[in-house]
């Protein structure tokens, strides 16, 4: 028998805020669906809300401000922990990002639920900068430095792929009909 006691949504969204900026806003909320001495509820229990805004400069994906805040939390203390979310700051969304968000942030020197988040918004930042300035703008291929960021992040797009390859291919094509 199946019985549901545990759901997560997370969710991001992510906004052009123009000079190659983008704002990727983060939130996860976390529900139960039994109390702790195996007693069945009649509704989900809310455990966690917590959200976080990172301010992000491309194309170098640097994270120039952070914030997080904790609408509900299950502790009265969990929310001493939000104003470490800054450490983040100057800290670049590229490969290596996920061990360097556990390392600042993660164990004891955080939360788990705000560095679960955070690990999610660094792939979902590289998604809205793409969206926001990478293929097609300004009528031209992307630069090198506008794909290194999702060079070798899955199968598709690894640097020997057909998707990187017809790039570069159409960036020489535009840089020599220039």
């Amino acid at each position: 028998m199946k019985k549901l006691v545990h759901t997560r949504e997370i969710s991001m969204r992510t906004s052009d805020l123009g000079d190659h900026y983008i704002l990727v806003e983060g939130s996860l909320i976390d529900h139960r669906f039994q109390k702790k001495q195996n007693e069945p509820l009649e509704q989900s229990e809310l455990v966690h809300h917590m959200v976080i805004q990172l301010k992000i400069k491309g194309p170098e994906m640097l994270i120039e401000q952070a914030e997080a805040t904790m609408p509900h939390h299950p502790r009265e203390e969990c929310p001493e922990v939000l104003p470490w979310i800054r450490n983040l700051e100057g800290v670049r969304i590229a490969p290596g990002f996920t061990m360097k968000v556990k390392k600042i942030i993660g164990g004891i020197k955080g939360c788990a639920h705000l560095t679960s988040l955070v690990i999610a918004m660094g792939e979902s930042a590289v998604q809205g900068y793409w969206a926001a300035y990478g293929a097609g703008r300004e009528g031209r291929p992307p630069r090198e430095q506008e794909i290194k960021n999702v060079v070798n992040t899955c199968y598709l797009w690894r640097e020997d792929g057909p998707i990187i390859r017809g790039i570069r291919e159409a960036r020489e094509s535009h840089d020599s009909s220039e």
